[in-house]
C-alpha cells in the first residue's frame, strides 16, 4: 500500500507570542521527527480514524471534531498536565457516548496501538496510570485520549497535539489518493486548529514549518 502523506508541520506562535523561545524549537523538532515515527505505528496498524475519505473532511471539521474531538482533546491534554487519572477516564467515557459504533471501535483500536508502542518509555507518570486503568478495563483507550497524553508527556503543546492528530486523521483518509490538503484556509490544519482552541483570529498568527 503506497501512502500519500502531507510533509510533517508544527505550527508555531506568532513572533510575539510569550511562549518561551527554546520551548518553541523544542517542540518545533519533536514535530519533525518523533511525532511522525510515533504516530507511524497508528498509520501502519489502522486501516482509517474518524474520517474514511478526504471528501467527508469537511463534514468532519463542522461537525465531529467542533463537537467531540475537538472538545477531548483539550480535556484530555489539560488532565494530563494536570495529573488527573480520573479527568481522562471522564474524557474517554464522554466519546464514547458520542462516536458512532464503526468510529468508536476504530478510535479504541487506535488508542491501543499508541499505547503498545509507547509502554516501554521511562517515567510515564499519569500516561502510565491511563494505561494501567485501559488494562483494567476502567478507561477507555480512544486515540484522542491516549494522544493528549502521550503529546503532553513528550511536551507538547496543546496547540501542536490537536495540529498532529488532524494531519494523522488526514493522512489515513487520504493515502491512496491524490487529494491535497490546503496549507492555508478554515480546512488546513491551521484553520482546523484554531477552530478547536476557539480563537478564530489565531488561524493568521500560526505559522508551518515543512520537513
Amino acid at each position: 500500500m503506497k501512502l500519500h502523506l502531507l510533509p510533517p508541520i508544527t505550527l508555531l506562535p506568532a513572533p510575539h507570542d510569550k511562549a518561551d523561545d527554546e520551548q518553541i524549537i523544542e517542540d518545533w523538532a519533536r514535530g519533525l521527527d518523533w511525532v511522525k515515527w510515533l504516530l507511524g505505528s497508528v498509520r501502519a496498524r489502522v486501516e482509517v480514524l474518524l474520517v474514511e475519505e478526504p471528501a467527508e473532511w469537511d463534514d468532519f471539521a463542522q461537525n465531529l471534531l467542533r463537537e467531540a474531538i475537538g472538545p477531548a482533546l483539550k480535556t484530555a491534554w489539560h488532565c494530563a498536565r494536570g495529573n488527573d487519572l480520573e479527568g481522562l477516564i471522564g474524557a474517554a467515557a464522554q466519546l464514547s457516548t458520542q462516536l458512532p459504533p464503526e468510529a468508536r471501535q476504530r478510535s479504541l483500536q487506535a488508542g491501543a496501538v499508541l499505547l503498545k508502542s509507547t509502554k516501554h518509555a521511562r517515567y510515564q507518570g499519569v500516561l502510565g496510570r491511563l494505561r494501567e486503568a485501559v488494562d483494567q478495563g476502567r478507561c477507555d483507550s480512544h486515540i484522542t485520549t491516549v494522544w493528549a497524553a502521550v503529546g503532553h508527556f513528550f511536551q507538547l503543546s496543546l496547540t501542536n497535539v490537536i495540529a498532529e492528530y488532524l494531519r494523522l486523521e488526514w493522512d489515513m483518509a487520504a493515502r491512496d489518493t491524490t487529494a491535497q490538503l490546503p496549507y492555508a484556509g478554515k480546512s488546513s490544519i491551521a484553520g482546523l486548529t484554531s477552530l478547536v482552541m476557539h480563537d478564530p483570529s489565531a488561524a493568521a498568527s500560526l505559522r508551518v514549518v515543512d520537513a
